[in-house]
């Protein structure tokens, strides 16, 4: 700023500093303009400090990113898939995928991902299978990686990456691999590869990508070291959710076919910060049905932003099984808590509306407390669609949701019933961001998105979503993923859309229900939410083969 201030005044610095207090501060408002023309603002630097204290605030949680950032994927995803609609475009060798061959100090090797910075890479899935493979991760053009560690086990960082941020899949050292959630900025360029050219590598990495300028500390193992205690306080957070106590407001009612209870919260600028409900008083047998047809609605400012049924808004899905995860908590038996903030700036009401035939106890309870509204603030949204009988293997994709408006994507969940007799999920998921012409994430399965790899899938439950549900070891019948989006959210300004292919092992017929989550401005929708009569489609019988989730 020094040379600045010479430059444009021409005179020494020490006479600049004589000037009057307004006469100063003329000057450093005009630095800031030039500042800013040169397309760089002057924002805090990014680092892991401030990256691990963004995974647990509920301020990052709701406002529009400052500095805006990019979220995209690199995956190994099939390189035939070219141009959407053609033959090509479901092809399935999705571990064969790479950037190209690289030469790097006397050993060839294969490069999964090459990012320019400043950037953040958010998540990371490494696959079994790949034992004697090592994965190399280089920085700022260093000619030689900062990190050496087995390909099949990101486990193995060089620093501890405690449970709430890693999560090992089931047989992870011979085929599963590792979820990775740990933070590693880099500020000029992040290059990841494998040594391995014989054998395909399934890999996926979320990454940001800051305007150029944008001040991000590259990852050291230094910093990390120094941050331990922090990270392992983080972990325990996110591994042990607690329900925000203050500010309760609550209802409770009987409720019967078409009855609607409403819970009218405080006036002024708020926000909830625990949604609760309690269902009771029903017949076991009603409870899946049942919990389908209570229809949630919330109205922000006078505007309705959520519609769908309790048993999918919760991140249960059909059946309304346990989930237990960062934002959403249920107990399988009516108790479902929600943790995402839900900010408004005058009026805010949740209503209950019971569409079944069934009658049952109900108590609506929200805790809320101030809160300092920005021009950046978003209100949350939740959207939810049904499409049953959809054929698979037929070159047809899935459409979880079309939003348009600004926001970030905060989650989604998918659940299913499986008619055929095995694996439904080969298709990847395809996420299309403000109008692009190629999805900037292109996945390599269902199960991968869903932060696992290799069907079928067990029920398993990490910070960042699971799977609540599967009822038969070979994939039939019911399955639920859940994922919610900490670091790896995506901004958008004008549109993103969410699909998956409808590909399986063996072909066959399949119900898909999904549901999304994600914070907007008022005038952000979902272009195709199902209608509340849809939520009363009979749900089939479940299948019972091996030993039953009956959450």
């Amino acid at each position: 700023m020094n040379s600045f201030i010479k430059r444009r005044f021409k005179q020494p610095i020490a006479n600049v500093l004589k000037v009057k207090i307004p006469a100063l501060i003329l000057i450093l408002v005009m630095g800031l303009d030039s500042y800013a023309q040169m397309g760089v603002k002057p924002h805090q630097e990014v680092t892991l400090a401030t990256l691990l204290e963004e995974m647990t605030s509920v301020e990052s949680d709701v406002v529009f990113p400052e500095p805006y950032y990019t979220s995209k994927l690199q995956t190994s995803y099939d390189r035939r898939s070219v141009l959407p609609g053609t033959s090509s475009w479901h092809a399935n060798d999705d571990g064969a995928g790479f950037i190209r061959y690289e030469a790097n100090q006397g050993r060839v090797e294969k490069v999964l991902f090459d990012q320019l910075g400043p950037g953040v890479l958010t998540r990371i899935i490494t696959t079994g299978k790949a034992v004697g493979t090592n994965l190399r991760l280089y920085f700022d053009d260093e000619p030689e990686a900062r990190i050496v560690i087995p390909a099949y086990d990101i486990a193995r960082f060089p620093v501890q990456v405690p449970a709430g941020l890693l999560y090992k899949h089931e047989h992870y050292a011979t085929t599963q691999g590792s979820s990775f959630y740990y933070p590693i900025p880099y500020s000029k360029r992040c290059k990841i590869t494998v040594d391995d050219l014989n054998r395909p590598h399934y890999f996926h990495a979320n990454y940001r990508t800051y305007a150029p300028g944008t001040p991000v500390k590259t990852f050291t193992i230094e910093d990390a070291s120094e941050l331990q205690s922090k990270v392992d306080k983080i972990s325990t957070t996110l591994l042990n959710p607690t329900a925000y106590s203050m500010g309760a407001t609550s209802i409770s009612k009987k409720m019967t076919k078409g009855s609607v209870v409403k819970l009218k919260l405080p006036d002024g600028a708020k926000a909830i910060r625990t949604l609760s409900f309690k269902i009771n008083g029903f017949r076991p047998e009603d409870y899946g049905q049942l919990m389908r047809g209570l229809i949630v609605k919330a109205t922000f400012d006078g505007t309705e932003t959520v519609r769908a049924p309790l048993s999918d808004f919760s991140g249960a899905g059909m059946g309304a099984p346990k989930v237990d995860s960062w934002y959403l908590t249920a107990d399988g038996k009516g108790n479902v808590t929600m943790r995402f903030t839900m900010p408004y700036q005058k009026s805010a009401t949740i209503a209950l509306e019971n569409i079944s035939e069934y009658d049952a106890k109900v108590s609506l309870s929200a805790n809320v407390s101030d809160w300092k509204w920005k021009e950046n603030t978003l209100y949350f949204h939740a959207a939810w669609r049904q499409e049953n009988k959809l054929e698979t293997n037929k070159g047809l994709d899935y459409n979880n949701a079309s939003l348009v408006g600004r926001g970030i994507f905060k989650g989604d969940l998918l659940s299913l019933y499986n008619y055929s007799k095995r694996w439904y999920g080969e298709g990847d998921e395809h996420i299309w961001v403000d109008d692009e012409k190629f999805p900037s994430h292109f996945g390599c399965g269902t199960e991968d998105y869903y932060n696992t790899t290799f069907a079928p899938i067990h029920v398993y439950f990490l910070p960042f979503g699971g799977a609540p549900r599967e009822d038969d070891e070979a994939s039939r019948g019911y399955n639920t993923f859940l994922r919610t989006r900490n670091l790896d959210v995506i901004p958008f300004k004008k549109n993103l859309k969410l699909e998956f292919e409808l590909i399986s092992w063996d072909g066959g017929v399949v119900d898909y229900s999904s549901t999304v989550y994600w914070y907007g401005d008022l005038d952000s929708k979902s272009l195709n939410p199902s209608q509340d009569r849809d939520a009363l489609y009979v749900l089939p019988p479940p299948i019972y083969t091996n030993t039953p989730n009956k959450n």
